[in-house]
C-alpha cells in the first residue's frame, strides 16, 4: 500500500513539473536569445538508420540518420538527441570489376532536421567523420580504400620486380598472385554507423526550445564516496615495464551484471587472450585493412593491479578503435559497487621494431573522448546518472608509454548504471539488406586479379616509386610547421541521460517512459 501511494506521489509531482516546465516554455522568450545562431564549422554527430553501398546506392538515393549529439551553442547542445535527419545520396561510384576505377566513393547530403514539434529544419552540412572506419572523408565525400594500397599489396608489388626484370616470370609468385586476398574496395556504411557532420553554413536556432540544463556537481555524501575510493590511489595507468600509460579518467557505478549489461547493449565486447593465434589475426588484420573486433587490449597496471575487464568499440579498422580497461575497487558509492576505468580512442595502428609489437596512436582529446562512451551508454538506456568530480592537481598535458600527447580538463567522469535489457546494435555483424559487393565468387577472385594487375603495372615499378617518396616528402615539409588545433568543431558540451534525452527529463530526474 505504502508503494502504491509512493507511485502516485511521484507521478503527481512528475505531471506538475512538466506543467511548469510547458508554461515556461509557452509564456517565455525565444530560448537562445542569446545564441540565436550556430556558427559556420560546429560539429555533431549522426547515426545512420539506412544503409550506404558505393555497388547499389544511386543518386538520389533518400537516407535516413538520427542526431545522437547535438551542436552546441554557447557550450550547451541546442537539439534533444532522437531527432531524425533526411539527405539523399548526390553521387556515387564503385569499383564493380576494377576496370576502370581503383577505389569507391559515396557523396551524402544530409539537409532536413525534423525538429521535436515535427518541423521540417533545412540545414547545410558534410561528412567529415566516420567512427572508426578506414574510410576516410574529405570535403563532404566519404572515399574508399585502394585495395591493393595495403602493407601487404605494397610489399608483394615490390617484390614481384627481384628476381627478374619480367614481373611474371617468376613460377612462385605467379601462384602466390593467384592466391593474394585483398580488401574488400567497395564502401559499406550498415545501419547503425557514426559518423561526425559539420555545418557549411550558420544555423539560425533562435526558436527552438532550450535544451533544459542539468548540474554534474554531486552532493556531499557521493563526493565523500568517490573521494574515499580515489584515496590513495594512482591517477595514471602502468605499463608491465613501470612506464606511465593512460590516464584513470571514469568511475563506474554499478553491479557487475549492469556493467557488463551496459556495454554489450550499446554494441562493446570484450577482448581476446594475447596467444599465438590471436597475434597472428593481428597481423592478417594490420596487412589487409581488415577489422579484428575482439583484438586483445594489452595487461595495463593500477597500483600493481592488472585490469578485472577489458571493452572495445570498432567498426571496419584494425588501427582505429575504442577501448576501456576497468578495476573493480573495495570501496562503494552510496553502497554500490565502484569501478575505476582508463578509456583511451585509438586512431592509428603501427609495428613498432622497438617496441617489438603492434603500437597505437590515440586521440589526444581523452575529455571528448570519454563523452562520446557515455553518449553510447546513455543511448542505450543503462545510465541512471552523470556527474564530474574536478581533480585540480592533474596537469592538462601528458604523454602515454608510446610517447602520444593527451590532453584533459582533469575532470573524473562518474557514471551511475541501471539495470538495462536493450539489445546492442553489432555494426560489424548482421546480412546486409542492400548488395555490397559482387556475388560471386569467382567474379570478386577476377576482380582481385584485375587490381592486383593494374598495381604491378602503375604502382609497382621504381618510378612511380620515386615519385610517391617525393609526394610524401613534399607533403611532409609543407605541414611541418601546422599547429594542431584542439577546437576542431566537435562538441564538447557534457554528454548525460539529462543532455540526451531532455524530453524525457524533468529537474535533472531522468522519466522512464
Amino acid at each position: 500500500m505504502l508503494r502504491w501511494a509512493r507511485r502516485i506521489v511521484v507521478k503527481v509531482s512528475v505531471a506538475a513539473g512538466l506543467l511548469a516546465v510547458g508554461s515556461l516554455l509557452v509564456g517565455a522568450s525565444p530560448a537562445w536569445a542569446n545564441c540565436e545562431n550556430i556558427p559556420a564549422g560546429k560539429s555533431f554527430w549522426i547515426r545512420l538508420l539506412d544503409p550506404l553501398a558505393s555497388y547499389s546506392t544511386k543518386p538520389g538515393t533518400q537516407v535516413r540518420a538520427e542526431l545522437i549529439q547535438s551542436p552546441d551553442c554557447d557550450g550547451w547542445p541546442v537539439f534533444p538527441a532522437g531527432l531524425e535527419l533526411r539527405g539523399e545520396v548526390v553521387a556515387a561510384r564503385k569499383v564493380g570489376l576494377g576496370l576502370i576505377h581503383d577505389t569507391a566513393f559515396i557523396e551524402v547530403l544530409f539537409n532536413r532536421l525534423v525538429t521535436s514539434d515535427g518541423k521540417v529544419l533545412p540545414i547545410a552540412s558534410q561528412v567529415v567523420e566516420i567512427d572508426n572506419a578506414r574510410e576516410i572523408a574529405r570535403h563532404g565525400v566519404i572515399r574508399g580504400i585502394r585495395a591493393t594500397n595495403t602493407p601487404q599489396g605494397r610489399i608483394t608489388s615490390g617484390l614481384i620486380h627481384l628476381p627478374t626484370y619480367n614481373p611474371y616470370g617468376d613460377v612462385t609468385l605467379m601462384v602466390y598472385r593467384a592466391l593474394t586476398v585483398l580488401p574488400e574496395p567497395e564502401i559499406y556504411l550498415p545501419p547503425g554507423t557514426d559518423m561526425r557532420l559539420q555545418l557549411n553554413v550558420p544555423l539560425y536556432v533562435g526558436d527552438q526550445p532550450e535544451v533544459p540544463r542539468v548540474s554534474f556537481a554531486m552532493d556531499e555524501y557521493e563526493r565523500g564516496d568517490v573521494e574515499m575510493v580515489l584515496k590513495g590511489k594512482s591517477a595514471r595507468t602502468m605499463t608491465g615495464k613501470g612506464k606511465d600509460a593512460d590516464l584513470v579518467n571514469l568511475l563506474l557505478v554499478g553491479s557487475s551484471e549492469q556493467v557488463d549489461r551496459a556495454f554489450r547493449a550499446s554494441g562493446w565486447v570484450g577482448g581476446d587472450a594475447t596467444s599465438t593465434k590471436s597475434v597472428l589475426r593481428q597481423m592478417a588484420a594490420f596487412l589487409t585493412y581488415s577489422n579484428y573486433a575482439t583484438a586483445p587490449v594489452s595487461q595495463q597496471y593500477l597500483d600493481r593491479r592488472k585490469q578485472d575487464w577489458t571493452w572495445q568499440k570498432s567498426f571496419n579498422a584494425y588501427g582505429k578503435r575504442e577501448h576501456l580497461r576497468i578495476w573493480e575497487q573495495t570501496e562503494s558509492v552510496e553502497g554500490k559497487k565502484a569501478w575505476l576505468g582508463a578509456y583511451i580512442r585509438e586512431t592509428g595502428a603501427a609495428l613498432s621494431v622497438r617496441n617489438k609489437k603492434f603500437i597505437h596512436h590515440i586521440d589526444r582529446n581523452l575529455d571528448e573522448g570519454v563523452n562520446m562512451l557515455v553518449r553510447d551508454l546513455s543511448l542505450s538506456g543503462c545510465v541512471k546518472a552523470v556527474r564530474l568530480l574536478p581533480r585540480a592537481e592533474l596537469p592538462q598535458l601528458m604523454t602515454n608509454a608510446t610517447s602520444d600527447e593527451m590532453k584533459t580538463d582533469g575532470m573524473l567522469t562518474v557514471v551511475e548504471l541501471r539495470s538495462c535489457e536493450a539489445v546492442g546494435e553489432q555494426i560489424a555483424k548482421g546480412e546486409p539488406t542492400i548488395a555490397v559487393r559482387p556475388r560471386w565468387r569467382a567474379t570478386r577472385f577476377l576482380r582481385t586479379q584485375i587490381l592486383a594487375y593494374k598495381s604491378d603495372v602503375i604502382r609497382g615499378n621504381i618510378l612511380y616509386s620515386a615519385f610517391d617518396l617525393l609526394r610524401m616528402s613534399f607533403h611532409s615539409l609543407r605541414h611541418r610547421h601546422d599547429v594542431d588545433d584542439d577546437d576542431d568543431g566537435a562538441p564538447l558540451s557534457p554528454v548525460s541521460p539529462e543532455t540526451l534525452f531532455p524530453q524525457f527529463a524533468v529537474n535533472g530526474v531522468v522519466i522512464e517512459e
